[in-house]
């Protein structure tokens, strides 16, 4: 059996003014990646084999991981390049080495795609896979070029460790939409007009009462 870790370089500075393949990592990626290698290193011990594309991020984030993590060889990998197709990888990896743990240290989505096809994950199943910069993917092989059985074990980014592969989380249910003015106004010309209460007849006046006999006239 074969323990590889899929390794998705740290984010890269801006591209403007200078080549694609020179683009450096930030400092951020830099911290950031060196706290998922550590957890790496404490949870799976020696990687036997480091690989990586030439280009400048990811040869850097392969050392940031060499630099935490006990191993036996590092090497670049011409096929970890972005326009190499995960057959290609495959079969350079299995000219490597047939057993052992191997880091893979490559771009997207040529990351994705090896997941995929190690994990035989449908193609509308693999588009819902998210891996972010500085990711770590471990999936364990049996048999290379042609994996006769795989399985992704968990991934890590710069912080616990997560079961099974990284997907995209679910979005939360929309709230129930509102009623337009428009249907609300016609809702309300439809229903039968509520009819106000009469109003009450004012009281009658009391009655007048007239002077009491022999009482004294009012004087003029």
């Amino acid at each position: 059996m074969m323990h590889l870790y899929l390794v998705r370089h740290g984010a890269a500075e801006d591209a403007a003014g200078i080549p694609d393949a020179l683009r450096t990592l930030t400092a951020k990626a830099r911290r950031r990646f060196r706290k998922a290698a550590r957890s790496l290193a404490r949870k799976s011990g020696a990687i036997d084999l480091v690989l990586t594309s030439p280009l400048v991020r990811a040869v850097q984030t392969a050392e940031i991981l060499a630099g935490e993590v006990k191993h036996r060889a590092f090497a670049v990998l011409p096929e970890l390049a972005p326009e190499h197709d995960v057959a290609a990888i495959l079969k350079a990896v299995s000219r490597a080495a047939k057993r052992g743990s191997i880091a893979l240290v490559g771009h997207e989505p040529q990351i994705g795609r090896l997941v995929a096809e190690l994990a035989r994950v449908p193609p509308a199943r693999a588009a819902k896979l998210d891996i972010r910069p500085g990711a770590i993917i471990r999936i364990d092989v049996i048999g290379l070029p042609q994996a006769r059985a795989a399985e992704g074990r968990w991934w890590i980014k710069s912080g616990p460790r997560h079961k099974g592969l990284p997907w995209k989380k679910e979005k939360a249910a929309l709230a129930k939409p509102k009623r337009a003015a428009s249907a609300i106004r016609q809702e309300k010309a439809a229903a039968p007009a509520k009819r106000k209460p009469a109003p009450k007849p004012a009281a009658p006046p009391p009655p007048a009462t007239s002077p009491s006999e022999g009482s004294s006239p009012v004087p003029v």
